[in-house]
């Protein structure tokens, strides 16, 4: 009666945890890295006897491949060191903790830059679809471009977002664009190699899709990079000044 009880209950837990909507939520915590140590224990137990559960995972993962090459990486602040240093000291002695701790930054490092970079970028993008024009998102981005660029200080100021397949781009900004008398705010997409393309002309206070004038695989293909700059002609093929708002991008599928 007992072992009978149990494995009702455990069935009711696999189908809890399986709801589609919290499923999803509890993958992306998992794979981000973000789900607490002990709810993290039973989601990987769960995940060893639940199809369902390993497509999640999976799922999250493919979604996160495309920003592997794409995302910077975040350094984690010293004080995070100064404190798993004081919690491991206060559970043994110094040295072999020292020890420990020189392994675990050696680790530590790039994952930390990779997980919170990819996280950053994943949850604002996931979460604010409508700054890209995907007002029609459901349970993920629709295969997709977006661009987050940001200024100097790193403060984000405009999003770009343009379907894969789609031949027009919305462009948002997250905050006023101050553009000089006499000039253009134009956008431009920086290849790894070869000189910076020019994408459009960011007009503040349109609302409507750009067009592109191709197909955005053509355009954004192998981009990983843009920048805006401004200039004094509105059909520049170069530009001429410094970039005054760069940052990623990102495919999405």
């Amino acid at each position: 009666m007992h072992r009978s009880a149990a494995s009702a209950r455990d069935r009711e837990g696999v189908v809890n945890y399986e709801r589609p909507e919290l499923l999803d939520k509890l993958a992306g915590a998992y794979v981000l890295g973000t789900m607490g140590a002990g709810a993290r224990r039973r989601f990987t137990r769960l995940q060893a006897r639940s199809i369902a559960v390993q497509r999640a995972v999976a799922d999250w993962n493919n979604r996160l491949a495309p920003l592997y090459g794409n995302i910077p990486a975040v350094a984690p602040p010293p004080a995070l060191w100064t404190r798993i240093s004081g919690r491991i000291q206060r559970d043994g002695d110094a040295q072999p903790a020292r020890q420990i701790l020189d392994r675990l930054r050696k680790w530590f490092k790039p994952v930390v830059g990779f997980a919170l970079g990819a996280a950053v970028a994943t949850a604002f993008v996931s979460h604010n679809a409508h700054l890209f024009g995907m007002h029609h998102m459901s349970a993920a981005l629709p295969a997709s471009y977006v661009g987050i660029l940001q200024d100097e200080g790193g403060k984000s100021r405009l999003t770009v977002g343009s379907h894969r397949h789609g031949e027009t781009m919305t462009i948002r900004l997250l905050a006023p664009l101050a553009i000089p008398p006499g000039r253009v705010a134009r956008l431009w997409a920086l290849p790894a190699h070869g000189a910076p393309v020019p994408i459009a002309n960011v007009v503040v206070g349109a609302k409507a899709p750009l067009p592109l004038g191709a197909p955005a695989e053509e355009v954004f293909a192998g981009i990983s990079r843009l920048a805006l700059s401004f200039e004094e002609d509105p059909a520049a093929p170069r530009p001429t000044g410094p970039y005054v708002l760069s940052g990623p991008c990102v495919r999405f599928w």
